[in-house]
């Protein structure tokens, strides 16, 4: 039955455009479902979910395009859909409220609320008919529906319950030990690692980012090759197994099992860039050429299948496509037989494929149905398998499945362009750029740093969040603001360009004008003019770095290159703020402790080089292949290239030079290489080449 389009037709976010024919009245978040919802005094349903989400599309096969389903939810509630891309801060209020009433949270979504948007009922996927432990729509909505015609006290009283639980979880404590909370964190994290499969999880297993980023700082701050051992047992596992995409490189969002076999298959642009940043920094401590491989694989997956035409990157790739979930990336053993003839049990051996399916059953996959799971580096199974060129053999066999795969229907793509994400891969790109003096991967950041700066950026310094066919809404949060200007800092790094500089000074004004709590320190997510019952601070790590974590970095960089106090002072308050939350909270805060550990070690390097000599190359090069957490690098061709240099150093001469400043100290200039390394070496940290020996191979 084709309905007439709703509301929702007029939207700019795919998510919601795809729900524009469903039977539900829906609205966008906004006023006009909230007045309606007050004159006529019925209570709001609210539906969160995002594009690339497989089981938002079978909630709405189920629910939303049923009559019986659609009939009750117009009769009785006013329906809004709510695509959480576009409104994070929507999202993570109402998240936390699912997470205080149910213990878990997740996609989709939903929420039953007050007119004035204050929560009495949440819950996840809710299947069409009850089961066991899970009310079903027919049944809990008709429920809900009595409660709020007759128990509308009950309701109230609920409702304050919860928003009391939600600001209790950010209440301040006692200032704890820095120190302290670094050991307790390290030692609550490690003691949930999978010493099988690797994860500090049980399934389902997420990426973890920030936790990986942590402790790679604590065992190489703290020479810990244990936890060193944890993590590349973890990066490997993911790197070999299901959650990866072996034919273009990019990442699935999580894996479903503990083996990190079957991925909920949706490609996320912040998971590309965040793993992108993870590997390039192992690679840092390891120097394993595998570590830059699965790297550049992510950037190179990003810049290929996720790049918007006028220099953004699009958000996602969906999970489903015509085949049902997964079938893009599905295969089965006949298949490879016709594919490959032959070799078709050389390359059975080398992904794990079998005639009965290496995923069949799992989570509802057909019988036969595989993806590719070496389990170990491909490029060693095949020497150990006799092949004389594995590198060739790889290569031919990867381009063949392509070929392939090509004349399948992609998932499609949510082509919207967000300010953080992409501000998150600009980040990226620029730094594995420097690492692996990759200069095309700088080059497409700052086409993609230029584009937001065009279109995303008001001339009065707003951030707008959201930009698609054209057309830039909805205001930036907090994080829009901190994550662009960690990206501005990390082009300046790279360029020398005082014009990233200066940006990354005007938005951190701007947030801290509209968002800084210059009371008990930290950002909030909305400016105080929200229509929001609660003004959220998002402290704990998510999908992506926390915002107060990336602000509490941001502003010790700011401090690091500038000298401003201000910068300093705000950054003590906000470590302050973290420092004073429950202890048991700390686990989730490990953007904040990567910040807490750089704290020590922090230090600017200036270079200065105007003869753009092969040594000067060579040193500009090894400070950046270095594992230096907390160093600030600043290439200066010219004096007047930055007005922020240390006032005892003097960038004079052709004769490249090296003035490194730490601890209130600067050092004598440094103009050799050799003298660079002795420099590192002399940080008592592990680097390179000391330990790459000892980093053994997932197989091994």
């Amino acid at each position: 039955m084709t309905h007439s389009p709703n509301r929702l037709a007029k939207e700019h976010s795919p998510y919601l455009l795809h729900h524009a024919y469903n039977p539900v009245d829906w609205y966008p978040w906004g006023d006009e479902a909230f007045t309606r919802a007050e004159e006529h005094d019925m209570p709001v349903f609210v539906s969160i979910g995002y594009a690339a989400c497989h089981w938002c599309h079978v909630m709405e096969t189920e629910c939303f395009e049923d009559e019986e389903i659609a009939s009750l939810l117009n009769a009785h509630f006013v329906s809004i859909k709510v695509d959480r891309e576009e409104r994070p801060e929507i999202d993570q209020l109402y998240m936390a409220v699912c997470q205080v009433m149910t213990g878990s949270g997740g996609w989709p979504l939903h929420i039953f609320l007050t007119p004035d948007k204050r929560p009495f009922y949440a819950a996840t996927f809710i299947p069409k008919i009850s089961r066991p432990g899970m009310p079903g729509m027919r049944d809990l909505l008709p429920y809900l529906a009595s409660v709020w015609r007759d128990e509308r006290k009950k309701i109230s009283d609920v409702s304050d319950l919860i928003l009391s639980a939600v600001l209790e979880q950010t209440r301040q404590d006692t200032h704890h030990d820095p120190d302290d909370l670094l050991h307790t964190a390290a030692r609550n994290l490690t003691g949930s690692y999978d010493g099988m499969y690797g994860g500090f999880s049980p399934a389902p297993k997420f990426p973890s980012v920030p936790v990986l980023l942590f402790l790679l700082r604590y065992a190489v701050i703290y020479q810990d090759r244990s936890i060193l051992d944890m993590i590349t047992t973890t990066l490997d596992r993911m790197a070999y197994g299901g959650m990866r995409d072996h034919l273009d490189g990019g990442f699935h969002r999580y894996a479903t099992d503990r083996a990190w076999k079957l991925p909920h298959f949706e490609k996320m642009l912040y998971d590309q860039a965040m793993m992108a940043i993870i590997y390039t920094e192992i690679w840092q401590v390891t120097k394993q050429d595998r570590y830059r491989r699965i790297a550049l694989a992510a950037l190179e997956y990003m810049i290929t299948v996720l790049s918007d035409a006028p220099g953004g990157f699009s958000s996602s790739e969906d999970a489903d496509s015509p085949g049902g979930e997964g079938a893009y990336y599905l295969w089965s053993y006949d298949e490879i037989e016709q594919l490959f003839g032959e070799d078709a049990k050389l390359v059975c051996t080398l992904f794990g494929i079998t005639r009965e399916g290496n995923v069949s059953g799992m989570y509802g996959m057909k019988p036969g149905d595989n993806v590719l799971f070496p389990e170990q580096d491909p490029l060693d199974i095949l020497t150990r398998a006799g092949v004389r060129d594995p590198e060739t053999a790889y290569a031919s066999i990867i381009h063949t499945l392509n070929n392939a795969r090509k004349k399948r229907q992609r998932p499609p793509c949510d082509d919207k362009v967000l300010t953080d994400w992409n501000a998150l891969a600009i980040h990226a790109l620029t730094f594995a750029g420097m690492v692996f003096q990759e200069r095309s991967l700088c080059t497409r950041a700052v086409s993609a740093a230029e584009f937001l700066f065009s279109k995303m950026v008001r001339p009065d310094g707003i951030v707008l969040h959201r930009w698609r066919n054209g057309q830039a809404g909805i205001d930036g949060t907090a994080g829009d603001y901190i994550y662009l200007a960690w990206a501005c800092l990390t082009l300046y790094q790279t360029t020398g360009n005082p014009m990233w500089l200066d940006r990354a000074i005007l938005l951190e004004k701007t947030v801290s004008d509209q968002f800084y709590d210059s009371v008990h320190g930290g950002y909030f997510l909305v400016p105080s003019a929200t229509d929001l019952p609660v003004r959220m601070k998002e402290m704990t790590d998510g999908p992506t770095f926390s915002t107060n974590g990336a602000g509490y970095l941001l502003l010790c960089a700011l401090y690091s290159i500038t000298g401003d106090g201000s910068y300093r002072q705000k950054a003590r308050q906000t470590e302050g703020y973290h420092r004073s939350l429950d202890p048991r909270m700390i686990t989730g805060c490990c953007t904040f402790l990567c910040g807490l550990i750089e704290k020590n070690l922090r230090g600017t390097a200036v270079f200065c080089d105007k003869s753009g000599s092969t040594e000067g190359d060579e040193i500009w090069s090894l400070l950046w292949s270095s594992y230096l957490p907390g160093m600030i690098r600043i290439p200066i061709r010219e004096r007047s290239d930055s007005d922020f240099l240390p006032m005892s150093v003097q960038c004079q001469g052709d004769t490249p030079a090296l003035h490194i400043c730490s601890h209130r100290q600067c050092h004598p200039p440094i103009t050799t290489v050799d003298e660079v390394r002795h420099y590192i070496r002399g940080l008592d940290i592990f680097q390179g080449d000391e330990i790459s020996d000892t980093i053994q191979a997932p197989d091994q």
